[in-house]
């Protein structure tokens, strides 16, 4: 079998790991069943001119044994930006965002890289989302483009799942629903294709920093097949994940005030290049996107 250096596997997971490899990716086409009818309509609101701050944190930790030795690699990204409503889009919202500042770190037993992303720092640009939270139109945001080392990427692969997915009707304390989808994106020398299966509960509101929030909770599975690019290197990843979420809708202002998410997936990185080598990757996601003052 064909060996590879911890120096060229460390290479390319700084290029997988700057490429949006955390991508939450919520489902957001149709319930297979609409929950039972109950007192509380969860939408997004956003009210017009008004500002909320968000800050979001996103921690991928990839355990891989290589030649027969263990090797863990740590990515930090991290986003903070200032949502406004902007008006009603027909039937749909109009969002206006500006981003304060974005940087991804890959730590490594080989060093650190990475850091701040300059080029979208103060940037603004307009979106529009549907009450329930997909994503309708995000071409202001692919104008805004950035190196995240592995090639020209852009702002639509972080907002186009920015706002988690509503359920569809009325739901009372106890209804659950679930919901088929899969995640199929494409950027400059990546893919991601992730069918999802996402088992939702709302589980009543509660109070939340004087905030009285309606609570959603829900367990996700399915497999995350990627493939991206390094030094003219294809790498592929493949495997199931388990995971949980939770989730925080501001009743009065229809907004979202935290998202927390648990992923692991246990897997292989196969390198076709070098020779058909694989080798076992275990990689755990935790990410949160919340409301801050």
């Amino acid at each position: 079998m064909k060996t590879t250096s911890l120096k060229t596997v460390i290479l390319i997971l700084s290029a997988v790991g700057l490429s949006g490899i955390c991508s939450l990716a919520y489902s957001q086409k149709k319930q297979d069943a609409a929950p039972a009818a109950g007192a509380t309509k969860i939408t997004y609101v956003y009210q017009q001119g008004k500002q909320y701050k968000y800050q979001s944190d996103t921690k991928i930790v990839q355990d891989l044994d290589i030649n027969g030795q263990s090797m863990q690699v740590n990515v930090t990204m991290n986003l903070a930006c200032e949502v406004k409503g902007s008006g009603k889009q027909g039937e749909n919202l109009g969002i206006a965002v500006k981003i304060d500042s974005m940087a991804a770190l890959i730590d490594s037993p080989q060093g650190s890289n990475g850091g701040p992303v300059q080029e979208v720092k103060d940037k603004s640009f307009n979106i529009v989302i549907t009450p329930s939270g997909k994503a309708v139109d995000l071409s202001g945001a692919a104008k805004i483009e950035y190196n995240s080392g592995n090639g020209q990427s852009n702002l639509s692969q972080q907002f186009i799942d920015f706002f988690p997915a509503l359920p569809a009707g009325p739901v009372k304390p106890g209804d659950t629903w679930t919901v088929n989808d899969t995640i199929n994106t494409k950027s400059a020398g990546d893919t991601l294709y992730m069918p999802q299966k996402t088992d939702y509960k709302f589980e009543g509101t509660e109070v939340v920093d004087g905030v009285e929030c309606a609570k959603i909770t829900a367990a996700l599975s399915g497999t995350r097949k990627m493939v991206t690019q390094s030094g003219g290197m294809e790498i592929h990843i493949n495997g199931p994940f388990t995971g949980t979420m939770e989730l925080l809708i501001g009743v009065k202002d229809g907004c979202l005030v935290k998202e927390t998410v648990a992923t692991k997936m246990t897997g292989t990185m196969e390198l076709p290049d070098q020779g058909g080598i694989s080798f076992p990757d275990v990689m755990t996601v935790n990410a949160t996107n919340k409301l801050v003052k």
